[in-house]
C-alpha cells in the first residue's frame, strides 16, 4: 500500500470507479422503450467524469502503480488495445454512415464513442486500482445481482415496482424485465456478475464471511433459474469448466459448489411450479427446464450427497485436496460428447432427432432462435466483400445497411430483424474487418495469458472466471453499453492485479529494526474499513447520480 495520500486519493477513486461501474450502473434505469440511450449516454458520461478525475490527479502529482504502464512498449495487452481502437477509428471513418457508427446508432450504441471511453477506463483502472479490493468489489456486486435478480422474478408475474413497463406494450413485455432491459442483456450482466459473487461463497473464510457472501450466492442460483437467454448457460459453463480444470480446484470449492447446486435446482423447481400455476410473463432457458420436478428432485439430492460426504471429511479434519484431475476429464468429456453430436447432427442425414435439443445441435436458419440466419447473412456479406472491406469493414452498427446492400431483392423479413450478428466476434468482422477482430482477440488473449499465468495473485481468478464467461457467451451475444463498460473495467482489474507487485525500496540501515516492526505489525491482507467502503459506495452513488443529469443535459438534442 502506498503511503502517499494523493496516491491514496486516486486508488480510491479508481475502486470506486469500478463499483459505480460494476454495482450501481447495471441498476440505474428508466422506461424500457428509451433504455437503450438512457443506459449508453449515462455511462458515457460516468466515465468521463471519472477518467478526468483520475486525469487531473495525475497532472497534480498522482502516480500510476509502479509497473503497471511503464513496460508499455513491450507490453502486447497495450498493443493490442491501442490497435483495436485504431482499427475502430478507421472503421468509423469508412463507414457507410460514420456519424450513426461514431455513436454506434444503427444498432445498439456499442460505436466508436464506447470504444474510446472504455479504453480510456480500463487504462484508468489498470494504471491506479489498489493491489487489493476483490472483496469489496464482490461483495457490492452480489447486492446488485439480489436487487436485479428479484426485480427479473417480479417483472416475470408482471409485477412493475420501477415503473419500466412505460409505454411498452404488453405483448411485448415478456422480453423486456429486470433494470438491465432485453433478456439477452440480463443474461449478459449476469454471466459477468455470478462468477465472482459464486467464487467469493467457494472461497470465503469463517462463519461470518461464508454466510455474508453465501446470501448473494442464493439469489445468483435464482438468477441462473429464470432468467431465459442461453448465452447465459454457455457462460457459467465454461466459468465452471475453467475452474474445474485449474489445480486451484479442491474438495472445498466443490463442497461449497454442491450447496448452490442444491439452491439452484431447489429455485428451479419452485419456478417451475409458479409458473404453471400463477400467470407468468417470458421464456424458459435450459437451465429452467431442469425445475420439473422429475429432474431436479434426484440431481438436487445428489448435490445434497456431494456435500454431505465432503462436509463430513471436512468435519474428520482432513485436509482439502485438489479435484482438477476429475475436473479436466468431466469436462473433456462434456466438450467431446457436445462436439461429437453437433458433428453427427449436422453431417449424418440419417441421424435421429434430438427432439428440443434440435435447436442447440441442429445448426440451420433457426439455429438459436433465428441466429443462423443473422450468421449466415453476416458471413456472406462479409465474404463477399471487396478485399479493403474485409480488412476495414463496414463500421459499427452497420450490419443492417451491409446486408440489406448484400442480399438486395433476396432480403428477407427474418433478415431484416437483425441489426447485429448477436455474435462479438462476427459482429466485430463485419463492422471493423480483419483488422479489428485481430486486434481485440490480441487484446483478449494476451489479457487472459497474462492472468492465468498468475492466477493466485488476490483477485486474479475471479476476474478471470468472469471474463471466461463473457467471452463465451459472446459467441450468441451482442456487445452492448449495458455490458461492455463493465467487461473493460473487469479487464483493467485484470491488467492491474496480473502485474509483477512492486518491490519496495530497500529500508535504511539505521531504521532497519523499526522497519522490520511496523511491517511486522502491518497485516497482510486488511479488508476494506466500514469508512472507506462507506466513502465507496457514496461515491459510487453520487457519481452515477452525476452522470445520469448531466447526461440528460448534454445528449438532450442528440437522441
Amino acid at each position: 500500500m502506498r503511503d502517499n495520500p494523493l496516491d491514496r486519493l486516486t486508488a480510491g477513486c479508481a475502486m470506486a470507479f469500478c463499483a459505480a461501474t460494476l454495482c450501481v450502473y447495471p441498476l440505474y434505469v428508466d422506461k424500457f422503450s428509451n433504455l437503450g440511450v438512457t443506459k449508453f449516454t449515462a455511462v458515457f458520461v460516468l466515465f468521463i467524469l471519472w477518467c478526468a478525475m483520475l486525469g487531473a490527479s495525475a497532472l497534480i502529482g498522482g502516480r500510476p502503480v509502479p509497473g503497471r504502464l511503464d513496460a508499455a512498449r513491450r507490453d502486447p495487452t497495450l498493443w493490442g488495445l491501442a490497435a483495436f481502437a485504431g482499427a475502430s477509428v478507421l472503421a468509423t471513418c469508412l463507414s457507410l454512415k460514420p456519424a450513426w457508427s461514431a455513436w454506434g446508432l444503427g444498432s445498439y450504441y456499442g460505436g466508436l464513442a464506447l470504444v474510446l471511453v472504455t479504453a480510456a477506463g480500463y487504462l484508468a483502472v489498470r494504471a491506479y486500482a489498489p493491489e487489493r479490493g476483490m472483496d469489496l468489489l464482490a461483495g457490492l456486486t452480489g447486492v446488485t445481482v439480489i436487487a436485479v435478480t428479484v426485480f427479473y422474478v417480479l417483472n416475470i408475474f408482471d409485477i412493475d415496482l420501477i415503473g419500466t413497463y412505460r409505454d411498452t406494450a404488453v405483448a411485448e413485455r415478456w422480453q423486456f424485465f429486470s433494470t438491465l432491459g432485453q433478456k439477452d442483456f440480463n443474461a449478459g450482466y449476469m454471466a459477468v456478475a455470478l462468477p465472482l459473487v459464486f467464487y467469493a461463497f467457494l472461497t470465503a473464510q469463517g462463519r461470518l464471511r461464508t454466510v455474508l457472501y453465501g446470501i448473494p450466492a442464493c439469489f445468483g442460483a435464482l438468477a441462473l433459474a429464470v432468467v431465459d437467454a442461453e448465452g447465459l448457460t454457455l457462460g457459467i459453463g465454461t466459468a465452471m469448466m475453467v475452474l474445474a480444470c485449474h489445480k486451484d480446484f479442491d474438495t472445498k470449492k466443490m463442497r461449497r459448489g454442491a450447496v448452490v447446486g442444491v439452491l439452484f435446482f431447489a429455485w428451479a423447481a419452485w419456478m417451475h411450479w409458479m409458473r404453471a400455476n400463477v400467470r407468468s410473463q417470458g421464456g424458459t432457458s435450459i437451465l429452467a427446464k431442469f425445475g420439473d420436478i422429475r429432474l431436479a428432485l434426484p440431481l438436487g439430492l445428489v448435490c445434497l450427497g456431494i456435500w454431505a460426504g465432503l462436509a463430513w471429511r471436512a468435519r474428520k479434519g482432513r485436509p482439502e485436496i485438489s479435484l482438477c484431475r476429475l475436473g479436466r476429464v468431466l469436462t473433456a468429456a462434456v466438450l467431446g460428447a457436445g462436439a461429437l453430436v453437433f458433428l453427427l447432427a449436422n453431417l449424418w442425414p440419417g441421424f435421429p432427432s434430438l427432439g428440443a435439443l434440435d435447436n442447440f445441435f441442429v445448426f440451420n436458419d433457426d439455429w438459436g432462435t433465428y441466429r443462423g440466419v443473422a450468421w449466415k447473412a453476416a458471413w456472406g456479406t462479409w465474404a463477399d466483400a471487396p478485399l479493403w472491406r474485409k480488412l476495414v469493414g463496414y463500421g459499427p452498427g452497420m450490419m443492417h445497411q451491409a446486408v440489406e446492400a448484400w442480399a438486395g431483392d433476396a432480403m428477407t423479413p427474418r433478415m431484416a430483424t437483425f441489426y447485429a450478428a448477436h455474435n462479438e466476434y462476427l459482429e466485430q468482422l463485419l463492422s471493423t474487418g480483419i483488422l479489428g477482430l485481430a486486434a481485440w482477440l490480441a487484446f483478449v488473449v494476451s489479457s487472459l495469458r497474462r492472468g492465468f499465468a498468475r492466477w493466485g495473485s488476490a483477485g486474479v481468478a475471479p476476474v478471470l472466471l468472469a471474463l471466461c464467461s463473457y467471452l463465451a457467451q459472446a459467441v450468441v451475444s451482442i456487445r452492448v453499453s449495458m455490458i461492455f463498460p463493465e467487461v473493460m473495467l473487469l479487464f483493467g482489474l485484470l491488467a492491474a492485479w496480473s502485474s509483477p507487485a512492486p518491490q519496495p525500496a530497500p529500508a535504511a540501515p539505521a531504521h532497519g529494526r523499526r522497519l522490520r516492526r511496523k511491517a511486522a505489525a502491518a497485516p497482510a491482507a486488511a479488508a476494506a474499513s466500514p469508512r472507506t467502503l462507506a466513502i465507496t459506495i457514496a461515491a459510487a452513488v453520487v457519481s452515477m447520480a452525476l452522470a445520469a443529469v448531466l447526461s440528460r443535459v448534454f445528449f438532450a438534442a442528440w437522441f
